[in-house]
């Protein structure tokens, strides 16, 4: 008996062949965007600035010589007690500007604070809030309230 050529075994010689081709075909990467230059990255503070971190180490330094070096003893060792006590210094008000708010931005601060770029002014309390015992809070009554309770509800 002949056999019949199957029409799916051509299609599959056919997409083998296209495969192969494929195969031995170099890979070039398709450019979706211009390519982008690749950004500096900079720190935030130039190595010759003196940060709290770098005065603290200084004034270690410094004592440490003092006591390898043996010479010169007093005067390096105050000036290390100092340099990393000025160190220590900074650092504790930093972290104080950081806790309540405050950037640390450099010269040109101001002291008003934003948010989503507009100045945020606090909201100064009215009158005190007086406390019960427990954990309940009243607030200060308003004038209208006041005539209620002197004279009775009105009708």
């Amino acid at each position: 008996m002949p056999q019949v050529e199957d029409p799916n075994e051509k299609v599959r010689e056919q997409i083998e062949e296209i495969l192969a081709k494929d195969e031995r075909r170099p890979v070039t990467p398709i450019r979706v965007a211009r390519p982008v230059t690749p950004r500096k990255v900079r720190s935030g503070t130039p190595l010759w600035y003196p940060t709290p971190e770098k005065l603290m180490a200084t004034g270690v330094v410094l004592m440490l010589i003092a006591v390898i070096g043996r010479r010169f003893v007093l005067p390096l060792t105050l000036a290390g007690f100092v340099v990393a006590g000025i160190g220590y210094y900074m650092l504790v008000m930093r972290k104080r500007r950081a806790k309540y708010g405050i950037s640390s931005g450099g010269p040109g601060n101001s002291p008003t604070q934003y948010w989503r770029g507009k100045p945020v002014n606090p909201v100064e309390p009215t009158g005190p809030v007086k406390k019960r015992d427990g954990n309940i809070l009243e607030f200060p009554d308003s004038l209208q309230t006041k005539k209620r309770r002197r004279f009775g509800r009105k009708r």
